[in-house]
């Protein structure tokens, strides 16, 4: 124990600051280049571990009921000075527009807050609120509309059952108004599908009664627009996030409902984006990513923001999905994750590393009858954090692995765990708990 006594020699009594500091296993590890990652059998909670396996402990989690096992976390993203850790989740869906969002959380577990379609639903409380009235009509002569409905800024959202032909008004009695002019909108929701309808924008009014025009619907077909894949620029000022097959860039504190701009705008579409990630400090305006190729199939591409052509790939694998994607720190080159074939048969997903300057890929690992996936690289670059499976789809079991960047000294980090993201820098020191005492001269 450190003790820090300090008497003022014309008092009688002074307080003596005792300095205690602090034992807690959330608080031990401050080092650089803590691993973050997602517990695989919930889906629901973000844990940190030290890269030998020290102090695994909780760094959040929602906490909410899901008996219908519909809440899952995709993926994280450190902020470049590890302040804040992004993370795409489902577990507000039923307050936004979105299948799922982007969230962040400081390294001790607090400032919880949604980013993309900002506020987060406890946050919604605190703006005045409106009633919306939604007009809609089921204008499908064949199928009935089981769904829900939901608007912008209400808390939660609406269920809908319309037969053919068949209309209702949906009122939603508090809606929080965002401000003068900032217009707002509905979302027919057929779970994942979503729409939503231009029909529905409104100006939401502070304490008075607004109805949208007419809304007309059938069954969704859109498939689930999830915000995912969070990665902040190097100055840690914006994120980008995937959204359908979309690349947005947002600010790190955007303003409500803000969806922010493409950061990049290409002819052809990439078609579905699993994965992207900005790069470092000396490529900062270059975005990788993974896209879909129509004569190369999944292939992975190099963007400068504003692009409007997507470039020839760096790396094409035909229908073989690419698992994972991350930079090198000093923008060398990159590694990724891609399934492989045995006999036509998808058996095996493995790590691979490409270089900008040899334009060459090799190969880091040698799996069989396991699949890497999502993956991050040490701060030195010396290292590679990623997950492994038994199998392709969710019916595995997959653990946290990590092993020098060459492939060799493979060890498991942290089992029933996936999408590990190692932080850049050191997280903040939590500050020293502090207890006065009285001290009584004499």
């Amino acid at each position: 124990m450190l003790r820090t006594i300090a008497l003022l020699a014309c008092t009688l009594v002074a307080v003596l600051p005792i300095t205690f500091p602090t034992t807690s296993p959330a608080a031990a590890q401050t080092t650089a280049g803590t691993i973050a990652y997602v517990r695989a059998d919930t889906e629901d909670e973000i844990r940190l571990i030290a890269p030998d396996g020290r102090d695994d402990r909780r760094l959040w989690a929602h906490g909410l009921a899901d008996p219908n096992e519909v809440m899952y976390i995709y993926n994280l993203a450190w902020r470049p000075d590890a302040s804040e850790l992004a993370f795409a989740s489902t577990h507000e869906n039923t307050c936004s527009i979105n299948h799922s969002d982007i969230f962040a959380v400081r390294p001790n577990g607090s400032g919880y807050r949604r980013i993309t379609q900002a506020p987060a639903c406890a946050a919604l409380a605190a703006y005045p609120k409106g009633i919306v009235k939604v007009p809609v009509k089921n204008v499908s002569i064949f199928s009935t509309l089981f769904g829900f409905v939901y608007f912008q800024g209400a808390s939660s959202l609406q269920p809908v059952v319309l037969p053919p032909g068949g209309s209702t008004v949906v009122t939603f009695n508090d809606v929080a108004d965002f401000g003068p002019d900032v217009l707002q909108r509905a979302a027919i929701i057929d779970d994942p599908n979503r729409d939503y309808p231009v029909e529905s924008v409104v100006d939401v009014q502070a304490g008075r009664t607004v109805t949208t025009a007419g809304v007309a619907v059938t069954p969704p077909s859109i498939i689930a627009l999830e915000a995912h894949a969070p990665t902040w620029r190097s100055d840690g000022g914006s994120l980008s996030y995937v959204y359908g097959a979309s690349l947005y860039n947002i600010t790190a504190n955007p303003k409500p409902i803000d969806f922010g701009r493409p950061v990049i705008d290409p002819e052809p579409s990439p078609g579905t984006v699993s994965y992207m990630a900005y790069g470092p400090a000396t490529r900062a305006n270059q975005i990788l990513f993974q896209g879909d190729s129509d004569e190369d199939g999944q292939s992975i591409f190099l963007a400068t923001e504003g692009a409007t052509t997507l470039g020839q790939p760096l790396v094409s694998h035909g229908y073989l999905l690419i698992r994972g994607l991350a930079w090198l720190p000093d923008g060398s080159g990159f590694v990724y994750a891609v399934e492989e074939e045995v006999d036509f048969d998808v058996s095996r997903a493995n790590l691979f590393e490409y270089s900008f300057a040899s334009k060459q890929t090799r190969r880091l690992t040698n799996f069989t009858n396991t699949f890497a996936g999502q993956l991050s690289v040490s701060p030195d670059g010396k290292q590679i954090v990623f997950d492994r499976a038994t199998a392709k789809d969710d019916s595995g079991t997959a653990d946290v692995w990590i092993m020098n960047r060459d492939g060799s000294g493979q060890r498991l980090l942290a089992s029933n765990a996936y999408a590990p993201a190692w932080s850049p820098r050191a997280l903040p020191a939590p500050l020293a708990h502090r207890v006065y005492l009285p001290l009584t001269r004499r």
